[in-house]
Order: structure tokens, then sequence, then C-alpha cells
């Protein structure tokens, strides 16, 4: 349109260069610098005005008088459009090649400014597939369900092992993955990640069930009578005694206890009476001694002499009473 002598008219121009990356955008910086340098040379000498007056004949006209002052400002960290390609059903990457699909381009809302943050955004749980050598791991630890081991990994130290979904593993310690996922060994887990134990093994005893004996609480690499580091919701016990007594008290005390310590079970050489086949036997495990019925339970009711315990079956002969 016509303008006054003394109108003036403001021009200002916004220049955008977009560099496509292939892994990480280095040079961006010193690029963006590159760029602005030339345009303040241009400006201060005037070639940008004339440069701006020979592309048109109305530009020229409105140009004549033109004098162009720099303000020449770069913006830092402009994104680099990178997006999920999420045309590819059997990989899990961001590209940042300008190829995104058009409803990317109107919404925008898709894209983020690195690769690692494309990633971590779209593919967390294939975090390494999509980053490659040029992302960051997330550290933390997480559970090794590989192996029937019950140990946390390193995130930044075992990156090749990452389960899937990894954002849903991750715990900021050791001492944390290891209650989640192995609260059952937590102790045995602590262990074998390289923790620091937050509890050092006592040597007392406690009871296992399963295979009916009082163990210490120390490492199995102990040898000898250690069960490994104890769960912390079991009793401890100052004595292999006092555990069989208080935990399997149905187990005959000399029993309980030989079997802890991994001695040989002897018995008492006491009589009892076995009562499927009605005969008084001994306590004992010797096959030498043909008298040797066993080893008694702790409920069955102990005599120091043969006749003493044929007393209690007084129906049966006193020659018919024993196995001898």
């Amino acid at each position: 349109r016509s303008m006054q002598e003394s109108s003036s008219m403001d021009v200002d121009f916004t220049i955008a260069i977009e560099e496509i990356c292939v892994s990480v955008c280095s040079d961006s910086s010193a690029l963006s610098a590159q760029v602005t340098g030339l345009l303040n040379v241009a400006i201060d000498n005037g070639s940008f005005v004339e440069s701006l007056q020979g592309s048109s004949a109305t530009l020229m006209t409105l140009l004549a008088n033109a004098i162009a002052t720099r303000s020449v400002v770069p913006t830092p960290g402009a994104p680099s459009n990178w997006y999920p390609d999420w045309r590819s059903s059997s990989r899990s990457i961001c590209l940042n090649d300008g190829n995104e699909p058009t409803y990317m381009k109107i919404f925008g809302n898709y894209y983020e400014n690195s690769l690692d943050a494309c990633c971590k955004r779209y593919y967390a749980w294939d975090l390494i597939t999509c980053t490659g050598d040029a992302g960051t791991v997330p550290s933390g630890f997480y559970p090794n369900w590989g192996t029937s081991e019950t140990k946390c990994f390193n995130s930044t130290e075992t990156p090749e092992t990452l389960p899937y979904n990894l954002k849903i593993w991750l715990d900021t310690d050791i001492e944390s993955c290891c209650e989640r996922n192995f609260n059952w060994a937590y102790n045995d887990c602590i262990y074998l990640s390289s923790g620091s134990l937050n509890i050092a093994a006592t040597s007392k005893w406690y009871v296992n069930h399963q295979e009916e004996i009082c163990q210490k609480d120390c490492l199995k690499n102990g040898g000898g009578s250690c069960g490994g580091l104890v769960d912390p919701w079991k009793t401890l016990f100052d004595t292999s005694a006092a555990c069989c007594k208080e935990k399997l008290s149905w187990i005959t005390s000399t029993t309980c206890e030989s079997r802890s310590m991994l001695l040989p079970v002897v018995g008492t050489s006491q009589w009892y009476v076995d009562w499927p086949s009605q005969k008084c036997v001994k306590d004992c495990a010797d096959s030498s001694d043909v008298n040797c019925g066993g080893l008694a339970s702790q409920f069955d009711p102990k005599y120091s002499s043969s006749s003493e315990c044929c007393d209690r079956i007084w129906y049966v002969g006193q020659r018919e009473c024993t196995l001898g």
C-alpha cells in the first residue's frame, strides 16, 4: 500500500535453520553462532538490505531509504523434531529425518528435542534398543529374572540385560530392589548384589521348617551349620538346643541338635514302645544292635530298662516283648 514520506515501517525477519541429526546434534551451537555472525556482518555493511532490494521491484521501492539495525538473537536449544517412528512395528526407534506423518506436523506435540528424550517418552520399555550407543541409561537397580540367583543388577553396569518396561522395575538402591523383589531372601540378595549388609551375620540359630533343623545365621559359604543370612521375620536363639525346644518340640531334642550341628544321630539308647509291632525297642539307629527300633519321637515315653517298658504293655509276654 502507499505510504507517506514521514511514514516508517518495521520489518522483522525470522530465519529458522533446521539441522537433521543422525544421532547427536553436537555441532548445533557452533552452527548457530556462525550464522548469527554472518547476519550481523551483512546488516552492518548494508549488503543485507541490498540483497532484499534486488529480490523484487516492490521491495526496492519500499526499502529505497531503508536503514537496517541488527537485533539478531539466536534461539538456543531449538527443537530437533525427534519423533516416534510408529510406522515400523518391528523396532523401537525415534527419528528426526523430517519424514514424520502429516498429523504430527499439524499438531506438533509429538516432538522431543533429543533422541534420549524421545526414547524415554515413547519407548521407556525398550530404551536401549531405541537409543543405541547414543543414549544414556537411567541409573538404578533392577531384579535379575534371568537366573535363579536372588540378585539385583546396576543398570549402568549391565545395560545389555535391561528388562522391558525398565521404568517399572527400576529402584534407586540395592536395598529397595531386594526388598521389593526378593523379600523372602532379602539379606542373601543384598550380599549377592554387592551391597553393604545392614544387618551383620549374628551366628545365632533359627529354624528351618522345611528341613526340620535349626541353622546358624551366617553365609552359606561359611560351611558347617550356616544356613544363610536370616530373614528379618525369623526368631533368633543363642543355642541350637533353645531353637529345637521352641520351634521343633515334636522332635527329640538330642536328635534335633545332632541334625542341626551335622553330627551323627545316635539316640538316647533308652526303651520305648513301638505300638505298631507291640514291642519294646531301643531309641537308637545302630543296625548292629538287634533291639534298636529307630529314633523315638519327642512324644514317646522312654524307660531306662526293657522290663520297665514291657510293664507298659503288660498283656504281651516278657519273652515276646522285645526283639532280641
